[in-house]
């Protein structure tokens, strides 16, 4: 599948507020997604929350998937559907690395944090056990 540029909303933080305002771009957009992957938890449940406001259903109108795990995702409505990394191996300068590699840097090492995909209502409409 080809990377189409306008489906990129880049944030400057990890907060709820920008989450929901890259997914009020999307939702501007004259073919919206029908999915969106969040590059962290808050700016899922910000996506969450401007889908809502729209009138969107989750997961029936647009799924979501954040990254972290943080229990606020557990006790979210819908639950949020996450990527869990391994939060002991990804401590110290990995994320760092991981950064400047996705700026653009070339010549950073990649780094391979194992994770989990946790199921959640944000996707399957279903919670399963953690």
């Amino acid at each position: 599948m080809d990377v189409d540029d306008e489906l990129i909303v880049p944030t400057a933080h990890f907060h709820r507020r920008l989450g929901a305002e890259a997914m009020e771009r999307l939702l501007a957009l004259p073919e919206p997604p029908d999915a969106v992957f969040c590059y962290n938890d808050l700016l899922a449940l910000g996506a969450i929350r401007a889908l809502t406001r729209a009138g969107r259903r989750v997961p029936e109108d647009v799924a979501v998937v954040g990254v972290d795990d943080i229990e606020e995702g557990q006790y979210s409505t819908p639950s949020l559907t996450t990527i869990a990394p391994d939060k002991g191996r990804s401590r110290g300068g990995r994320w760092t690395r991981c950064w400047s590699r996705s700026g653009g840097d070339r010549h950073a090492p990649e780094i391979v944090v194992p994770h989990r995909l946790i199921v959640r209502e944000s996707t399957s409409g279903e919670v399963t056990p953690r």
